[in-house]
């Protein structure tokens, strides 16, 4: 949250706020507010005033830039004694000829002036009801005038009347309100005024008309990048680097309203998760983008909609093409939409090209008209997100081993070893089972039992079927139906029955069921000593920290895995190892978010050496992920030799394990490890370990094969390269494209690495641009493909998005071209 820890207006700033928390919430436009404040300097004294118009499309901070100056002519003591500001709303609806403007100038000057003096307030007040009720007097406007004019003499100040969208009120006014408003302003050394307008309107430009260099004209381009990050910090309370705002400030064109929404929806959530969640965003926010196209007039609208539609700059005939209209009457309503602010214009004659004022006002139209345009929408954020590396998530120790992860098979592995039953119930259950087929239906003693059996089989297959809302019923039917007495029900089928919800719900992502059936098992079994209840409640412990962690609850996850630690972990009983050993693995991850480097290889070392002899898969399979991450950390760190070592450890132990899980990474140990080669100059090396990848990869799942795939001919490529076999890489680049996978974040990352790589040792733009548009995947790769197009002299006309984000793409070509 913002230091004044109250939300940043989006609509109407300054609006029942105080002056000082307008001060402390302006983070942005600090030039421009010197810039309109230095001439206001000097026109203390002055004879004849510089008058000041800021003009900048919708959402640029106009108002907020308004409500600031005013703050400062109260606070400012010089400024204070000199000026009063006279601030009207945003929209001057009542406004139809000079004696209106003065009459609402009249009006603001009251509230204006009743912190100053109270009495002449009041006599203001009432000398407004009596003009207002002379409307038709032919001298009414000099008689408000004069009024207003006598109150700046008895203030002793200068009024500066701050009036907003001056061109839409000299489209809707008398003819001669513009001649008659500047001849006041050009003689009268008590009124200077501080006017906004959505863009340099035709009779700013045109001698013959009133408003002709009246103005110093004050624009408010885009946010910078350095901006975007200070606003965001000012909005949400975190921090954020210039790399990270990159892709923001592209998607809102440095709107500050609109990078103000999208920082109000990022509270509580990563930028990570709010790019992901984007297209979510501007569903929520249709009211606001719907809202704007209905006020538009018809003719207007159908322009606007024909040229946002195209998601590009586009020429007046396209537009005209698209909306079925003649191409004059588009150039008229393009002229009114610029006037509006709605549009800009790049280029000019016939060269004029004409975009979207607000960027996402495309996209919110393309989602709405096309609902398969989300997936466009989609793909360009996953691009960006791995051209920005958005979290610094992509290190070569940082994102890669989430990706791992995040690995199906690795995910599967450890859930199946979560839901596996303790030993003892598991053993007593298999000779139960054979049992009771000789026991008499009628035998009334054994029927608990035999229910509890039937409960297990029902619960077991519908988590087979990954049926998890009936796992939550078959329990709840159980015990609604009193098959089993409440009084009479085992603990352990309870706790079972608590278990397998926790398991539902978590499958259901109903977070907060999960930490209410965590909850629940504490409270009834937080003093059981029994080992299988123990067992149970430790799988659910798990559970739960997992679910707190989902919930952003992060302040107490660290501590609900560290109870699991200490409460089991001195036992040696195997059905509490894997829990103890699954927490401790949980704990060094939360450990790296943190950035606690050191402390996270201390842990997962220690998984290792208590748990290294362990022959349960389960457990080999945490050790196996501790030996992972510790190499992933050890070069993060720097610590190479060490790096390398832990892997080897990984394929030593591990290399002829059959669990699938376990042969992910060694995968993935083999990967990292010839990216290390690489690293430390090594590629013949690199080059044998991709080798040896690609041999080891039939045992792996087609999904998880095609990713490794992908990181032994990506390693190859890489070293063939940097030992100047360029001929060599791309052949072995256009064999790795083929399983190119565009959804795949680290094949994102890494292509997004090797494509500048192998310009700048010498590659042809052509030829690559031919690669990637051989396999049907180039949609995803738009934003790359555009800029080896613009560097092979190629003019390309596509969303101004993909532009910025294509620019940035060619910076980064250009810096390695030089290193």
């Amino acid at each position: 949250m913002n230091n004044s820890d109250r939300p940043i207006r989006k609509f109407n700033p300054g609006t029942f706020q105080s002056d000082e928390e307008v001060i402390e919430q302006f983070a942005v436009r600090k030039n421009e507010l010197d810039t309109v404040l230095g001439v206001l300097r000097r026109n203390i004294g002055s004879p004849s005033c510089q008058h000041v118009l800021i003009v900048a499309p919708r959402g640029r901070g106009k108002t907020m830039l308004l409500a600031r100056v005013s703050a400062e002519l109260n606070a400012d003591g010089e400024l204070s004694r000199c000026f009063l500001p006279v601030r009207f709303m945003e929209e001057s609806h009542e406004i139809f000829d000079l004696a209106d403007f003065w009459l609402e100038t009249l009006f603001y000057l009251v509230q204006e002036s009743v912190r100053h003096d109270s009495a002449l307030a009041q006599e203001l007040r009432e000398a407004h009801a009596d003009l207002a009720d002379h409307w038709d007097e032919a001298s009414l406007a000099d008689r408000v005038r004069d009024t207003v004019l006598d109150a700046a003499d008895r203030l002793g100040k200068k009024l500066v009347l701050m009036v907003e969208n001056l061109q839409a009120l000299c489209e809707d006014i008398d003819d001669d309100f513009g001649w008659q408003l500047r001849g006041v302003l050009e003689s009268e050394p008590r009124i200077v005024l501080l006017a906004t307008a959505t863009s340099r309107f035709e009779g700013l430009e045109n001698a013959a008309e009133p408003f002709f260099e009246l103005f110093r004209i004050v624009d408010l381009e885009p946010l910078s990048t350095e901006d975007c990050c200070r606003l965001w910090e000012v909005v949400s309370g975190d921090a954020v680097t210039e790399h990270e705002i990159r892709p923001l400030e592209i998607l809102t064109g440095g709107n500050p309203r609109l990078l103000i929404m999208v920082a109000e929806f990022a509270q509580h959530r990563s930028l990570r998760q709010l790019m992901e969640e984007l297209v979510t965003l501007i569903d929520e926010h249709t009211e606001y983008f719907r809202g704007y196209l209905e006020a538009l007039p018809r003719s207007e609208r159908r322009v606007y909609l024909a040229l946002i539609d195209f998601w590009r700059p586009s020429s007046t005939s396209e537009i005209a093409a698209r909306a079925r209209m003649g191409v004059r009457p588009v150039s008229t309503m393009l002229g009114r939409l610029v006037n509006r602010g709605a549009v800009v214009v790049e280029g000019a004659g016939r060269k004029r090209l004409y975009a979207a004022g607000e960027p996402l006002y495309s996209i919110y139209y393309k989602l709405r008209r096309e609902r398969d345009e989300a997936t466009s929408m989609r793909r360009l954020i996953h691009f960006m997100m791995a051209f920005y590396g958005i979290g610094e998530l992509y290190q070569m120790s940082g994102r890669l081993s989430l990706e791992a992860a995040e690995s199906k098979v690795i995910r599967e592995g450890i859930e199946r070893a979560l839901v596996e039953p303790p030993d003892v119930e598991d053993s007593f259950l298999r000779v139960a089972g054979s049992a009771v087929e000789y026991i008499s239906d009628r035998a009334t003693a054994n029927a608990p039992f035999t229910a509890e059996l039937r409960l297990k089989e029902e619960i077991q297959t519908a988590l087979d079927e990954k049926e998890f809302e009936r796992i939550i019923e078959i329990g709840d039917h159980f015990i609604a139906s009193g098959s089993v007495d409440a009084s009479l029900m085992p603990e352990s089928l309870l706790a079972y029955i608590l278990h397998m919800r926790a398991i539902a719900y978590e499958k259901l992502e109903d977070f907060q069921g999960v930490v209410a059936v965590c909850d629940e098992m504490v409270e009834r079994f937080d003093d059981a000593s029994d080992h299988t209840l123990l067992a149970r409640m430790a799988r659910v412990l798990i559970h739960g920290a997992g679910a707190r962690y989902e919930l952003g609850e992060l302040g107490v996850v660290m501590s609900a895995y560290e109870a699991v630690i200490e409460r089991f972990g001195s036992s040696d009983a195997p059905d509490f190892q894997f829990p103890v050993a699954l927490a401790l693995i949980k704990k060094g991850d939360l450990q790296v978010q943190q950035r606690e480097l050191g402390l996270a290889v201390s842990v997962y070392e220690e998984v290792i050496a208590r748990f290294g002899s362990s022959d349960a898969s389960g457990i080999q399979l945490m050790v196996a992920w501790a030996l992972s991450q510790k190499g992933d950390l050890q070069a993060q760190l720097g610590e190479l030799t060490l790096a390398v070592s832990a892997y080897e450890e990984v394929i030593e132990r591990f290399g002829t394990s059959d669990v699938p899980a376990i042969r992910v990474l060694i995968a993935w140990a083999l990967s990292q490890k010839g990216m290390i080669q690489i690293k430390v100059g090594r590629m013949k090396e690199a080059m044998l370990i991709s080798e040896e990848l690609e041999g080891r990869l039939g045992a792996l799942a087609d999904d998880e094969k095609v990713v490794f795939v992908w990181r032994a001919r990506y390693v190859h490529a890489l070293a063939l390269l940097l030992r100047n076999r360029l001929r060599m890489a791309m052949d072995v680049f256009q064999s790795a494209y083929a399983v190119f996978l565009p959804d795949n974040e680290t094949m994102m990352y890494e292509i997004l690495q090797l494509v500048p790589d192998l310009i700048a040792n010498g590659a042809s733009e052509p030829d690559l641009v031919d690669i990637l548009l051989s396999r049907g995947k180039s949609d995803a790769l738009e934003p790359l493909i555009v800029a080896l197009r613009q560097r092979s002299g190629e003019v390309v006309r596509a969303p101004v998005e993909v532009l910025e984000v294509a620019r940035d793409i060619n910076r980064r070509i250009e810096f390695f071209r030089n290193v």
